[in-house]
Order: C-alpha cells, then structure tokens, then sequence
C-alpha cells in the first residue's frame, strides 16, 4: 500500500548521504515521492542519486535548519537519519567530550528537526516525522553508554512530541535498527556475522510504512527492525 502513496508527496530527508539515508532516499523515490535530501555539505559524485534534490544545512544549528524549513512549503514528511556512534568503553574511562558528541549528534538534532518540522506542519494540519534510534537505547548490554543513553533521548522525545500532536494529522514515530549492514559498520566489526544484520533496503520499508498516508493512527511508536 505503501508503495502507491506517495505520487505528488515531498519528503524531506536528513542525512541523506550517509548508507541508510541514501537508502532510504532511494526507497522513497522509488515510491513516487518528491525527495529533497539534507546534508551538513552538498554531496558529491556517486553520493548524490538520480531524481533527489539536495540541500545543505548544518543539523546543529537551530537557525540553519528553521532557514531550511522555511525556504520551502512544509514538506509531507521529514525522515531524520542523522546519527553517530562510538564503541563502548568501561566508565572509569568515560570521555565527557564523547558523550556530549554523541548527546548533540544523536539527539540535539533530533530536536531541533522536529521544533521546526512541527512548526511548519501543525499550521497545516498534516504530515509525518520519523526518527531513528537504536536497540542500543533499550538493550544496554554491550552498548557504550554515550551512543545508548543518546539514542534512549530519541525514543523519549518520540513519545513526547506524539503527545503533543495526538489527535491531529501529523504523527511522529521512529524506526529502532540493531546492527545495519552497512560499510562503516562491516569495517568496526570485520569478524561478525554480516549476512544476519539487517540490509538497508529492508530497513526503508519501515519508514516508507511510517510515512505513508494510511498510517495516520500510528503515532508514538517506536518499531523494531
């Protein structure tokens, strides 16, 4: 059904560059939407995919991404998957550097995407945001505290701005992955099992499902994958 929702739709992407931004861009465009994708520069050469516009914004700045909200009517939904992580570390070497990157990286952008994607889309009256967190937020054991309490922010701002928008036409949600197969994280765990971690392309279904119109009576929920 999903597939099928999406003609005449825009949709903004944050991190669109990154391995699961780019995939989930490309499932997005595939279903018909009108993809605008959101980086901290404008990316380059095979970076950039065939049918998706792109922008430049820095995420951390308050007033670069309500610049980029406002330079275009409110999108139909904003997918957020900007993120970062670090390994675990035991806590008597806790870096504070660490674990204020990781706060800012993970979860300030977090917030700021949704102040101003809920600036724009309440006036309206509709539209989808979906974030991504991480199992690391609710499974603890073997996850650095800096990523997993960054991420456990995530889930909770969910929840609180799906409050905030419940019972209106705008709903936020976000995907929660394990592991995804990706470049970066094949080469921080070269001895795993990658054949088991989840692919990108089946990970975008569940935005693309988020997203969709049909799913306005989901809000608030925070899906496994």
């Amino acid at each position: 059904m999903a597939e099928q929702s999406y003609g005449g739709r825009s949709v903004l992407i944050f991190g669109a560059a990154g391995a699961l931004g780019a995939g989930v861009a490309a499932a997005f465009a595939a279903a018909g939407a009108s993809v605008t994708g959101v980086h901290k520069t404008q990316p380059a050469g095979e970076r950039r995919l065939e049918g998706i516009s792109y922008k430049s914004a820095d995420v951390l700045v308050d007033e670069a991404v309500g610049e980029l909200f406002d330079s275009a009517p409110a999108p139909w939904a904003v997918i957020n998957t900007v993120g970062s992580f670090v390994p675990r570390r035991p806590f008597a070497e806790l870096d504070p550097a660490e674990l204020i990157g990781q706060l800012e990286v993970n979860l300030v952008t977090a917030a700021l995407i949704t102040k101003h994607a809920l600036r724009v889309m309440q006036p309206v009256g509709e539209g989808r945001i979906v974030h991504t967190a991480s199992r690391a937020g609710v499974v603890t054991k073997g996850a650095g505290f800096a990523y997993s309490v960054s991420k456990l922010g995530v889930l909770h701002l969910v929840s609180m701005a799906a409050d905030d928008v419940r019972g209106t036409g705008v709903t936020v949600n976000c995907v929660v992955p394990s592991i995804i197969d990706t470049p970066v994280n094949r080469a921080a765990m070269p001895s795993a099992n990658h054949d088991s971690w989840p692919k990108v392309p089946d990970i975008a279904r569940t935005y693309l499902f988020l997203a969709a119109p049909e799913s306005g009576l989901v809000n608030g929920a925070a899906i496994p994958v």
